[in-house]
């Protein structure tokens, strides 16, 4: 039987006195692609950081690959970009080359071989021709390209990624969502953050919603219900399919409140019902009995 690359057991975590996370029983396989999707401060980026060996449970047990035996997993992160300092003064090659960070080697340099990969890996994600560019000059699409290649490096069973498609164009989006579904065809396990549901989480093969706790987990048909989402952000959503892609977005009416001219004072202005005042040069109509002014442009 397959032994799973990281299980998690009742594991909780907390920075000081209210919990991070509670309770939390998951397990990765080999070769899954996996989002974990949830609200702002739901511990997405603190389970990332379990999984990456940065933070310890404060509650529970982590293992990782077959260690009773001493078979262990590699693994590669890939950090938000919001937490780069791009003023330091590294290209993007050397980026790539900080992957060998973990490697047992007395030289403080790179050998020929490793330079070698590092120029492999790039051309491998088409940014090759960039290698020897400062970091911050390239566009967002490039600068997650260069961290993935990094994290590549340490030629990885499991990728770990936070929030990797945040801020980022839709054409960027849908490349980098693509580069990663190559890589898991090539047996690297994915798990990644996000907090696009319709642009990302719709279109992977499995999820987890969680806030502080994991509240559902499976497919995306199976885990973004009405029932789930409402539970997970506390606010009700409406979950429609069409041509065969579930999309999700706010209840009619969420945000906005009923908004009754007659309950307002006299003289509000008609942009606050978001109808356009012409008053600076315009001609109005004059409204109907009893309905809201309209005022409507001539000539």
């Amino acid at each position: 039987m397959t032994r799973a690359l990281v299980e998690l057991r009742g594991v909780s975590f907390t920075y000081g006195e209210a919990p991070t996370l509670v309770g939390i029983d998951l397990e990765i396989s080999p070769g899954a692609f996996l989002g974990i999707v949830g609200p702002s401060g739901a511990g997405k980026t603190t389970l990332i950081r379990l999984l990456a060996g940065s933070v310890r449970p404060t509650a529970g047990a982590i293992r990782f690959g077959d260690a009773a035996n001493g078979n262990g997993i590699r693994l590669g992160v890939v950090p938000q970009l919001e937490t780069i300092d791009w003023s330091f003064p590294i290209t993007v090659e050397e980026v790539v080359l900080l992957g060998r960070a973990d490697k047992r080697s007395l030289a403080p340099w790179a050998t020929r071989e490793e330079r070698l990969e590092a120029r492999r890996l790039l051309n491998k994600l088409g940014i090759g021709d960039l290698a020897h560019r400062h970091i911050r000059a390239l566009s967002g699409g490039q600068q997650q390209r260069a961290f993935i290649a990094r994290a590549l490096f340490r030629r990885p069973d499991l990728l770990l990624l936070d929030e990797p498609t945040s801020g980022v164009d839709v054409k960027t989006r849908h490349d980098i969502l693509h580069l990663l579904h190559s890589l898991n065809h090539e047996g690297i396990a994915i798990v990644l953050t996000t907090h696009d549901l319709n642009a990302v989480a719709t279109h992977l093969p499995s999820l987890v919603c969680m806030n502080r706790r994991i509240v559902a987990r499976g497919s995306p048909r199976e885990v973004l219900t009405s029932e789930v989402l409402a539970e997970l952000y506390g606010a009700e959503m409406v979950v429609v399919e069409r041509d065969g892609m579930l999309l999700i977005g706010d209840a009619p009416g969420a945000l906005r409140d009923a908004h009754d001219p007659e309950a307002h004072p006299q003289g509000t202005p008609p942009a606050h019902f978001g109808e356009p005042d012409h008053r600076a040069g315009g001609n109005a109509e004059p409204a109907e009995q009893g309905a809201a002014p309209v005022r409507r442009q001539t000539g």
